[in-house]
């Protein structure tokens, strides 16, 4: 019930055709007893009929021909037992089950899926032949009229309308999986939408336009509560030379290497981002020396852990990082250029440091 089970549409009418099928054959058994043969004869035949179309149809994927048959075949059951057996049997009730089943069966068919108005038609003509039906039954006495007694009369009458009532509730019960379903694929494919449309496609970092709605976000904050935050810029050293040496396919490599061991490093409430090429900009939810000390892990877990290309060489890639604190009174992007000064005073020193 909670969606996350997709029925499969062999399995569904399958399902329902046995069900029809055995209902079909209860009513054989009922009216054999009664005697009355053009009703057991027809019913046999039906039961046959939806055991062939759970078998073989099911089997052929022909599921707009079963979801015809069976809405014509229960509307001529219903229709035409009334009139040979008499209104009080409750045949009718299955036709008003009819309804929800041509919704939802036109909801899972792919052929009817965005056609509206096959379901509603269905409906009306479903009510028209029930409303012409009470009609001809009031009007005309039925052809098996005393075949039984007042007593077995009600209890077909309770047995029909429980069935149709089962139906109705099991169809209904089907809506809402799907329902359900639907809603858990619509969630998904909008987190997927999301995640591409806020990530880097190949360092799975988040991009530009997203960490500006996270440093955005912590700046409000910290004007409000006076909490603390830092900014961590990181570049790559030598980054064009893994390029000119190596080729694109490596240096694509060595930014995928360098933002998994980034993330590996940071708790769940910090954020690292792509900020351009080979730049990578750290929002750190603590103080500027906490950031430092992020930054020399990060630098020491690089430094410690070359690239093996498949051609076997070995790339040792070091990181320089520039760090600043927030600083009361500082918007973001003083914050960004003091952090980008730091991290060139560390390019300018030798690379493979933090400066803060």
């Amino acid at each position: 019930m909670n969606g996350t089970l997709t029925i499969d549409n062999s399995f569904k009418y399958s399902f329902i055709c046995y069900v029809a099928g055995i209902i079909h054959l209860v009513i054989t058994v009922t009216f054999f007893s009664l005697n009355i043969t053009p009703i057991y004869y027809y019913n046999m035949l039906a039961t046959v009929f939806y055991l062939y179309m759970a078998t073989v149809l099911v089997r052929k994927e022909k599921y707009i021909w079963i979801f015809m048959a069976t809405i014509t075949e229960v509307l001529f059951h219903s229709i035409f037992f009334s009139i040979l057996m008499g209104w009080n049997w409750g045949f009718m009730t299955y036709v008003m089950s009819l309804i929800p089943i041509a919704f939802y069966l036109s909801l899972t068919l792919p052929q009817i899926r965005r056609q509206i108005l096959s379901p509603m038609i269905t409906g009306i003509f479903i009510c028209t032949c029930f409303i012409i039906t009470r009609v001809i039954c009031d009007k005309t006495t039925p052809m098996y009229d005393g075949a039984a007694s007042p007593a077995f009369i009600t209890a077909g009458f309770c047995l029909n309308s429980a069935a149709a009532f089962v139906i109705v509730m099991f169809f209904s019960v089907l809506f809402s999986i799907e329902i359900r379903q639907m809603q858990r694929n619509l969630m998904h494919e909008n987190e997927t939408l999301d995640k591409i449309a806020s990530h880097d496609p190949l360092t799975k970092l988040l991009n530009r336009r997203s960490m500006e709605v996270h440093l955005n976000h912590v700046m409000d904050i910290a004007k409000k509560t006076g909490s603390h935050f830092s900014l961590i810029m990181a570049d790559i050293d030598d980054f064009k030379k893994v390029n000119d040496n190596y080729g694109h396919d490596v240096g694509d490599l060595v930014l995928i290497h360098v933002a998994n061991i980034i993330k590996t490093q940071l708790r769940g409430n910090d954020h690292v981002c792509r900020w351009g090429g080979e730049e990578m900009l750290l929002l750190i939810n603590n103080d500027g020396k906490i950031a430092a000390q992020v930054a020399e892990r990060i630098r020491s877990a690089l430094e410690n852990s070359p690239i093996t290309t498949k051609d076997g060489d070995k790339i040792t890639v070091t990181m320089t990082f520039g760090v600043t604190g927030y600083i009361p009174g500082f918007n973001i992007n003083k914050l960004i250029k003091i952090t980008d000064e730091n991290l060139y005073k560390g390019k300018r020193n030798g690379k493979n440091q933090v400066v803060s």
